[in-house]
């Protein structure tokens, strides 16, 4: 009579556990690098969708809006907030964008403020705006044009 085994030897269970071992050890860094691309990703979006948001705002109402951080003299990774320009009669917050969580840096050298007029154009700064975003090895840039364009990664 013929006895069959239906359970794995001590040394084929030794072997599978090794392997998936080395398969985790090499998958786990490039997991977390596609999570950290996600979250900038998701990020830059954000900020550019603000930007789109902002431009739309004052094209739609007929008058200026601008886009900045909550806080004065804060960093543009904190809370931001769109608000009609300060000539208006409402400074109430039209839109709150949360802060970003990764803790990225934000980059706009003299820029305290984006303001977009009427017809969509940019009005502060007088220049074009280019926009730095960096987490980790991570970097990307949004412009925005004189003309209210916003362009992620390209010039205007």
């Amino acid at each position: 009579m013929r006895h069959l085994s239906r359970a794995f030897s001590l040394v084929e269970l030794l072997v599978a556990v090794s392997l998936l071992g080395i398969l985790a050890a090499v998958a786990i860094p490039n997991f977390s690098s596609a999570i950290r691309n996600s979250k900038s990703d998701t990020e830059v979006s954000d900020l550019q969708r603000a930007l789109n948001f902002t431009r739309l705002e004052a094209i739609n109402r007929g008058v200026n809006v601008q886009l900045r951080p909550s806080l004065a003299n804060a960093a543009w990774n904190t809370e931001l907030k769109v608000v009609l320009s300060p000539n208006s009669a409402s400074s109430v917050p039209i839109r709150i964008v949360a802060a970003m969580s990764s803790g990225a840096t934000v980059t706009m050298p003299n820029v305290t403020y984006i303001e977009f007029n009427n017809l969509g154009g940019l009005v502060t700064p007088s220049t074009s705006v280019a926009i730095a975003y960096a987490l980790g090895s991570n970097t990307k840039t949004i412009n925005v044009c004189l003309n209210g364009r916003i362009v992620l990664g390209g010039g205007c």
